[in-house]
């Protein structure tokens, strides 16, 4: 049967510009959250593509753990998953049969976080061509990506400013929201998300895993695992299970189709993008950018070279820089004039001052007289000339959008993991899936629980005290 496809959905397209003024906004819809799907994309996989199904996990697991820390993640896809409380699930019985049929709908906010490495890191050519041709804008991702340093070197404190700090408080707060975090065969993006926001990988993958089980203590779920062992699907990819469920929902949702009334399906409200607040751009005189007021970075301008880069957080702008000279420059020649001007009118210029008060007709002339000296004082009382230095953060997507990105694949994991708990009880999903991971070539999950044998990793034991 032809079902017609739905549109792909909007999201927010977050880069350093917009970071500051997303946080609070993404903060508080995941207070809202009902489930959570993540994705990552990163520069590659490597040569030594067989090492990342090796038999042992152990071995496995050390030599994904080279990738993440030699290659980079490149953007992060976050989906959340609020029920709709102003359509709370419909429920329908038929009088034949007793079935009944049930729709769960749920508002979606999608986030596309362009994420930029800030250490050196591999590139797999074959990688970023994939990731090209399905919409990463490699423009946008180098000039506005987020920089980032993985490990633990970065204080986890989400300062103003502090990219870093941001996306490592965004991601605690995906952590300890005690809801359902989903993946699709999400080994590996947990891997990458652990070291790029979290701290430095564990040698043992026990402590991995025993580190992974108290972070999200609500469960992982993956939607491979559950397609493959659970609901049993004839396939289990990410755009197929999404877009045969997606066939599911709409023909459920089909008035005229009597099976209808025997589903539970889902409803997405994909929210349009999120409205940045304005920010008034920060105008100050050029007099004061040389006063502690500095607008633009004085390491460049002496040495035309900055160590912080794209942290700096100042303005490279060579004419910024040479305006600011140039106001300098006349700031103390404007100085040195009022001071002559100064003398003249103490000394020599005493007896026409006193001229001026006693004759009423010497008011004139005095306007005329010292033609230079009147400009002087004009030009010293006109305000400086003034500069904005602040760039106003939009929320701007651009096109070619594709099939697959980062916030795509969240919300087709979403989508999915909402269709299982449809097809199943959430006693019955949480029961067999909760913190079991996909493992490629195993017929066997990677269980998420801590060992006996295990303990947490020294990073994450500081993370727990603070």
């Amino acid at each position: 049967m032809l079902v017609a496809a739905v549109p792909l959905p909007t999201y927010n397209q977050v880069t350093k510009h917009n970071l500051v003024q997303m946080q609070p906004l993404i903060v508080l819809l995941l207070k809202q959250a009902a489930f959570i799907a993540l994705d990552a994309e990163f520069t590659g996989l490597g040569h030594n593509m067989a090492a990342t199904r090796a038999s042992d996990i152990q071995d496995r697991y050390q030599h994904l753990c080279g990738l993440a820390r030699s290659h980079a993640l490149v953007a992060f896809g976050l989906s959340i998953f609020i029920k709709d409380q102003s359509s709370s699930s419909a429920s329908d019985t038929d009088q034949t049969d007793g079935t009944t049929s049930s729709q769960h709908v749920y508002n979606v906010h999608n986030f596309n976080f362009s994420m930029l490495s800030e250490t050196d890191y591999a590139v797999s050519p074959r990688s970023m061509i994939f990731l090209a041709e399905n919409g990463l804008d490699l423009n946008q991702w180098i000039m506005e990506g987020i920089p980032y340093s993985g490990g633990d070197r970065q204080a986890n404190d989400g300062g103003r400013g502090n990219s870093n700090g941001i996306m490592r408080s965004i991601f605690k707060r995906i952590m300890t929201r005690q809801v359902p975090v989903v993946v699709h065969n999400g080994f590996l993006d947990l891997i990458f998300l652990y070291h790029s926001f979290y701290a430095a990988l564990p040698p043992k993958l026990g402590t991995f895993v025993a580190d992974l089980s108290d972070m999200f203590p609500a469960g992982l779920y993956d939607t491979k695992y559950i397609s493959d062992y659970i609901t049993r699907e004839r396939s289990s990819f990410l755009a197929y299970l999404y877009r045969k469920y997606e066939r599911d929902d709409l023909c459920a949702r089909d008035a005229d189709d009597p099976s209808s009334l025997k589903k539970s399906f889902s409803t997405f409200k994909v929210q349009p993008r999120l409205s940045l607040p304005t920010v008034e751009d920060k105008v100050i005189p050029e007099t004061e950018l040389l006063e502690g007021q500095v607008a633009f970075c004085q390491d460049y301008a002496f040495h035309g070279v900055c160590k912080k880069n794209m942290r700096c957080g100042k303005s490279h702008d060579l004419d910024l820089i040479l305006d600011a000279e140039e106001e300098q420059r006349d700031s103390k020649k404007r100085k040195k004039q009022k001071r002559r001007h100064d003398t003249r009118e103490t000394g020599d210029g005493a007896e026409a001052l006193s001229e001026k008060s006693e004759g009423a007709s010497s008011e004139a002339p005095a306007i005329t007289a010292g033609t230079n000296e009147a400009k002087t004082a004009t030009t010293t009382a006109m305000p400086a000339p003034m500069t904005s230095i602040a760039r106003t953060a939009e929320n701007v997507v651009q096109p070619g959008e594709k099939f697959h990105s980062a916030y795509f694949d969240a919300f087709m994991t979403g989508t999915i993991f909402s269709h299982q708990l449809n097809q199943h009880t959430l006693e019955l999903i949480e029961g067999q899936a909760k913190s079991k991971i996909y493992l490629i070539g195993k017929n066997f999950p990677l269980m998420v629980e801590k060992s006996a044998f295990s303990k947490y990793s020294a990073e994450h034991e500081r993370q727990r005290a603070l």
